[in-house]
């Protein structure tokens, strides 16, 4: 078998959730530092792999993957890794659901919010606060995002949800998505690979 490659940087949210899914199943892989200081992602090598220009990409063998949440999927069917990726289409769809809802409703609002912070420019913080009220009330009756097990779903929010915890400004004090960070805290590939890696 290939050694798997991976093109991103530690400091990356979406580098950092797939070495973070790679070390909870034990894979191992060749990094290779790109993107933000490292640079590369504009060559002309790169953009043939990944016409984005951005991190990360995978490397299989043949096999090209790029978006981060794509690149879950592909890591944990082709490891076999059900517990985190069932088999069956509605375990799957659980899962898919609240991955789509992270790149598409949570991750964007929370973008514009930090920049806007690191500026110091205005912010909404509307939009992020009610993502994150919806996932708070979701949570009251789950102890993972797609249910009562831990799966790539909360590797696609987890930087987002430690990201919210280090918000410098007043936000609502929601009790489920506090405990879930502390659960996350329990795994030692989320401490190393996210909540010290990112800031």
């Amino acid at each position: 078998m290939n050694m798997l490659k991976i093109y991103g940087r530690s400091d990356s949210s979406n580098s950092a959730k797939v070495y973070w899914l790679l070390d909870e199943i034990g894979q191992t892989y060749e990094r290779i530092d790109c993107g933000g200081k490292f640079g590369g992602n504009d060559q002309p090598a790169y953009l043939a792999m990944n016409p984005n220009g951005k991190v990360p990409t995978v490397v299989d063998g043949d096999v090209v993957v790029w978006e981060s949440n794509a690149i879950l999927r592909y890591i944990a069917s082709r490891h076999k890794a059900v517990s985190l990726w069932p088999e069956d289409a509605a375990g799957r769809a659980a899962i898919d659901m609240w991955m789509d809802w992270s790149a598409t409703t949570l991750t964007p609002p929370l973008g514009r919010l930090r920049k806007a912070l690191k500026a110091g420019e205005e912010f909404a913080t509307a939009p992020v606060f009610a993502a994150f009220q919806l996932l708070d009330t979701h949570l009251e009756g789950s102890r993972y995002i797609a249910g009562n097990q831990f799966s790539i779903a909360d590797i696609a929010a987890g930087a987002n949800i430690h990201r919210w915890t280090l918000l410098s400004l007043e936000k609502p004090e929601l009790k489920n998505i506090a405990a879930y960070h502390h659960r996350l805290l329990e795994r030692p590939a989320f401490v190393s690979r996210i909540a010290q890696s990112l800031s």
